[in-house]
């Protein structure tokens, strides 16, 4: 990333919550200061999912495992991208999948393809509202054709398009089609609802793999992974960009930056009027800056995030190094303490 830049944050109607009224807990003893620490690797494959309370990784995948993800959050219907890959899709708005190619692509302007929110906002996936009417256990499909835009690998490498069309949902099973585009690699698959997962993935690869990659919604509280960003360049350029950091399970945990004291000196009583926000990338990629000059990270350790997590405990947070003993990068860690 050759310039610094800003994120642009994207206006959304985006639920807050005041940490009194939300979640209530038992009294419990107040926790020390814990360390915890990530292996997201040099090159930051892997995707690392975290919970607070135990303090330690829950389970981790390497984030080109998979191209798709389907919500089986009760009364959403949204289909996601796989934001690691930098992914992206054109919606041809075509119904009969043998008319849609490689031709479909041809001078169609950068700002045509979509990615999907990097707030999270299911309302505001890449594909969209890809049904046309909804009935007691089924949506009825638009039956369009998306062209998705696989995104690169850790490398940065091209890993090519696909076409794709969702059939259907009925009796919590999803039913999509897609093949290459050219019509080969044809697959109808389906995917049935985990009610105990927020999403349940889907791989291109082969003739299609159907992925629990996620652990239960209500056993992880950060996933640490690249994603997709819409930020500003200095020049004022909305560009998407691939960054790293930390995103929330925004089923259950809420957070928000607070920067008005040391880490150490923040209690309980500084936070608990608080709003705090579901936004998946509330806490993101700034705990870090890029020095162009070095050529190295440093962090931010001023940057405290109060955390609500997924057993309603009240955490506060910061970073204190992206590098591990040996000097290279993608190994966060940080410091926390239950409020």
């Amino acid at each position: 990333m050759k310039k610094i830049i800003s994120i642009l944050f994207l206006i959304n109607f985006v639920l807050t919550s005041c940490i009194p009224t939300e979640h209530p807990v038992q009294p419990h003893e107040r926790g020390n200061v814990a360390t915890g620490s990530i292996e997201m690797g040099s090159l930051y494959p892997n995707q690392v999912f975290y919970s607070l309370e135990s303090n330690s990784v829950v389970s981790s995948n390497l984030f080109m495992d998979w191209d798709i993800e389907f919500s089986c959050i009760p009364d959403t219907f949204a289909i996601k991208l796989n934001g690691a890959r930098m992914m992206r899709v054109l919606n041809t708005h075509k119904v009969k999948f043998d008319e849609v190619s490689a031709n479909d692509t041809a001078g169609i302007a950068t700002d045509s393809w979509q990615y999907d929110n990097p707030a999270g906002v299911l309302d505001s996936t890449a594909i969209g509202t890809w049904w046309e009417e909804l009935k007691p256990n089924e949506a009825i499909s638009k039956q369009e054709i998306y062209i998705i835009d696989r995104g690169t690998n850790e490398r940065g490498k091209h890993t090519g398009f696909r076409k794709f069309q969702i059939l259907g949902l009925e009796n919590n099973t999803y039913y999509v089609r897609f093949s290459n585009l050219d019509g080969s690699n044809d697959v109808q698959i389906e995917i049935p609802i985990n009610p105990s997962k927020n999403f349940i993935q889907l791989s291109f690869n082969d003739s299609g793999k159907v992925l629990s990659i996620q652990p239960d919604y209500n056993q992880w509280d950060l996933l640490f992974t690249r994603y997709s960003e819409l930020l500003y360049t200095n020049d004022g350029v909305p560009t998407w960009y691939g960054v790293t950091g930390a995103l929330i399970n925004s089923r259950l945990v809420k957070a928000i930056l607070d920067t008005s004291k040391p880490f150490d000196e923040i209690t309980y009583q500084d936070v608990k009027s608080l709003q705090l926000s579901n936004k998946l990338n509330v806490i993101g990629s700034d705990w870090k800056w890029y020095d162009l000059s070095k050529g190295v990270y440093s962090v931010l350790p001023n940057k405290v995030y109060i955390i609500q997590s997924v057993n309603g405990f009240i955490y506060k947070l910061h970073f204190v190094a992206f590098y591990n003993d040996k000097g290279v990068k993608g190994y966060p860690k940080f410091d926390f303490q239950k409020l």
